[in-house]
């Protein structure tokens, strides 16, 4: 469950950086009380069109006296102040105001759509700025306000910077709303923004990213948010590691109160929790490096049903079609034990109770195929949320604990490895260890470890293959009761409470 949340807040707050990033000339606004300056030409050898009106051109240099060498450069002559023409659509001059002083915005065509001029339709529209340009083949605006538009839709958007370039086919913004502060940005919770979608998103010039679509709906302090994905593919990651590429094929998430959430976190505050179900998936995750596949993931499914604004409810988690191609740092091992890939699982369990920090793991289990399965079950209390957010643990309290193994080969591959490299016969090797561990479990006047002690053996000698281990405390341990030094067998036995059972 608090997976769930983590993860969906950090998936949001990508999306809300993509939103607010491809809003921002929105938000470029100068502050009350200042005039932005008129915007500048593009400078261009064609026939300005509408909106980009002729400009002035610059003297030529005079020629260089005998004997001086010429400048470098020709002296850079400032362009001529670009005029508003007189047929702009209202909601085009407010563009203008709003983009700022250093921005410069031209267009081939303006066309009003309803007779005040505020909904417009833009052809070939070019903005620059020192170091940046972008341009967009069409832009239809409806609702144009100093802190936000009603909808915004761009098409054939693209824009170079630092040599990275970036495409992208459709962008449209509903309901954006972006209050002009007093002297700072202003905080997620009182930014509005009803939808965004994104489609055919390319980018080039370092890593290589292709998005086929992102949509996010409702960023609404107090109200749940959505968020989808598909078609992720980004290549070329120098980053020095085994991975440089990353394909997904979906990823979404839904029922959490990012705006709230974000504000919290950036404030240091503790979130509260929306009550309701909240939920992330991924579908198709590729890894790939140097052209070979490194790992992949079919689905992945976390889901939360928060009861209570304390953060109380259940939640579930599963990892399925999990795969480890035997790259460099584990092809020894795998090699060893005679795996050509590691194939795996992971799924969960758990409830959480707000009021008491109780949280229960009924059942975390890893089964790896042709290897075996581990799980495990845990209970504590005292993990309050704001105990976990001051990072304190001293109230924490283990109420159980349980391990279990069931083996599918992996043990028997140890075992077999081991008489390989040691040249002793397998018989014999397992008694060697089941002595070692006999030893380790027995003390005088400990009866209580003598059941421990033989379910261990029995593993080890193969007479089993699933060994359970849990330890049910006579009551509650806290961090007092099991600081200092480690205890013996015995006395971590009476102290934990341990039993042992194997089939």
């Amino acid at each position: 469950m608090h997976a769930a949340r983590s993860m969906g807040m950090k998936a949001t707050m990508l999306a809300t950086v993509a939103g607010l990033a491809l809003a921002g000339p929105v938000a470029a606004q100068p502050k009350p009380g200042t005039q932005a300056a008129p915007t500048q030409a593009l400078p261009t050898a064609k026939p300005p069109p509408l909106g980009a009106p002729q400009q002035a051109q610059p003297a030529r240099p005079a020629t260089p006296p005998p004997g001086q060498p010429a400048p470098l450069h020709p002296p850079i002559m400032p362009p001529a102040a670009q005029a508003v023409p007189a047929n702009e659509p209202a909601a085009v001059t407010r563009l203008r105001s709003l983009l700022g002083a250093n921005v410069r915005l031209s267009y081939a065509s303006a066309q009003a759509l309803d007779s005040a001029g505020e909904q417009v339709r833009l052809t070939g529209v070019v903005l620059e700025q020192p170091g940046k340009r972008a341009t967009a083949d069409e832009v239809t605006l409806n609702g144009l306000r100093p802190d936000g538009v009603a909808e915004a839709v761009i098409r054939g958007l693209a824009t170079e910077e630092s040599g990275t370039q970036v495409r992208v086919g459709l962008l449209r913004l509903a309901g954006l709303t972006v209050p002009r502060g007093a002297g700072g940005p202003p905080r997620p919770e009182d930014v509005r923004l009803d939808g965004l979608r994104l489609e055919g998103l390319e980018t080039s010039g370092g890593a290589t990213m292709r998005l086929a679509s992102l949509t996010f709906e409702n960023w609404v302090a107090g109200q749940p948010a959505r968020f989808g994905m598909e078609g992720l593919d980004v290549s070329r990651i120098d980053g020095g590691g085994v991975v440089d590429a990353v394909r997904i094929a979906r990823f979404a998430f839904s029922g959490v109160d990012i705006a709230s959430t974000l504000g919290a976190v950036m404030r240091q505050e503790r979130p509260r929790s929306l009550v309701g179900r909240a939920s992330v998936e991924m579908d198709g995750l590729e890894l790939a490096g140097g052209g070979r596949p490194v790992g992949r993931m079919t689905e992945m499914r976390i889901g939360a049903d928060v009861t209570n604004p304390d953060g109380s409810g259940t939640g579930t988690l599963a990892f399925r079609g999990i795969r480890v191609e035997a790259t460099p740092m584990i092809a020894a091992w795998l090699t060893r034990f005679g795996y050509q890939a590691i194939d795996a699982d992971i799924t969960s369990s758990s409830a959480y109770e707000g009021a008491s920090g109780r949280i229960e793991v009924r059942d975390i289990s890893l089964a790896v195929r042709e290897a075996g399965t581990l799980s495990l079950a845990l209970a504590m209390d005292g993990l309050t949320q704001e105990r976990m957010q001051a990072a304190d643990f001293s109230a924490t309290r283990l109420i159980s604990f349980g391990l279990r193994y069931a083996d599918a080969s992996l043990f028997g591959r140890f075992i077999a490895a081991q008489s390989r490299e040691t040249r002793t016969p397998e018989p014999q090797l397992r008694e060697q260890l089941a002595a070692m561990a006999g030893g380790a479990l027995s003390q005088p006047g400990a009866a209580a470890l003598d059941p421990i002690r033989d379910v261990v053996q029995r593993f080890i000698r193969g007479q089993a293959r699933t060994i359970e281990i849990r330890a049910n405390p006579p009551r509650p341990l806290g961090m007092a009761d099991i600081q200092g030094p480690p205890p013996g067998p015995a006395e971590a036995q009476r102290l934990f409470g341990i039993t042992a059972t194997a089939q």
